[in-house]
């Protein structure tokens, strides 16, 4: 299973749409992809209207050794090829946890080796904090031989974005030579953005352009589709297959696919 990790400590940058639909692109192309609401705040699960795990068998359980039992019982199917392992409101103690855990930073890397023989694609919706529940989504999203894993990383066009950004590949090299792995950033998806608003976010764009490193990937602009897919509880590509922000996370998978 591949695993990417959709991170970005900066609050309202587009993680979770970006997530969902990224990952309906992936199962349109026939991979058996897994979505996991690792944000406390449980905004994909909210978004696709699946149902919150029981309280007595959660994610955030399991990953505590709080409860043993299969993790498969979580998974909620959504559609062909797309499922989710959705949240629950004790997702809100899961850092508390952690910070007390041994081995914390794998944790959910070890979930995700359950599911190993079940998905092709897996794309995690990463908390927005500098804390360890991001730190555990940059482990699990770790190089590993013959898998495709790394980061993509939604990032919004105002000037504040490129000190959030300094902020995340410090920590994420900080982790990597602590926990002496290898975490590949895929590349910035500017996300959320209106040409219209002006100068600061065409100059941001094209400041995000001329980095090179990490690469700009995919640009997903405001468009009144994404907005009605998710209030209608659908992805993009199923609200309105036939338009462009659908085309964009379609553009996005092949890139992710070709990683």
């Amino acid at each position: 299973m591949d695993i990417f990790s959709m991170t970005n400590q900066k609050g309202g940058v587009g993680k979770t749409a970006n997530t969902i639909n990224l990952g309906a692109a992936l199962a349109e192309y026939g991979r058996r992809t897994l979505l996991v609401d690792w944000d406390p705040q449980g905004h994909l699960t909210e978004a696709l209207g699946v149902p919150e795990s029981p309280d007595d068998h959660t994610m955030k359980g399991w990953v505590l050794g709080e409860w043993h039992g299969d993790p498969h019982e979580l998974v909620v199917p959504y559609r062909e090829h797309l499922h989710v392992l959705p949240t629950n409101l004790d997702m809100f103690l899961l850092d508390k946890g952690l910070y007390m855990a041994n081995a914390r930073e794998m944790r959910l890397a070890k979930l995700l080796e359950r599911f190993e023989d079940d998905y092709d694609a897996c794309v995690i919706d990463s908390p927005p904090s500098l804390g360890i529940g991001t730190e555990c989504a940059l482990m699990a999203a770790r190089r590993r031989t013959g898998k495709r894993a790394g980061l993509l990383v939604p990032v919004e066009a105002e000037d504040s974005s490129i000190r959030a950004l300094r902020l995340l590949l410090r920590q994420v090299a900080i982790l990597c030579e602590a926990m002496d792995e290898d975490v590949d950033i895929l590349g910035l998806i500017p996300s959320r953005y209106d040409l219209r608003d002006g100068e600061i976010v065409s100059s941001m764009l094209d400041a995000f352009r001329a980095m090179g490193d990490p690469p700009v990937i995919a640009e997903i602009k405001k468009r009144t589709d994404i907005r009605k897919a998710w209030r209608e509880k659908k992805t993009v590509l199923e609200y309105a297959p036939r338009s462009e922000a659908a085309d964009w996370f379609r553009d996005l998978a092949k890139v992710v696919l070709a990683a």
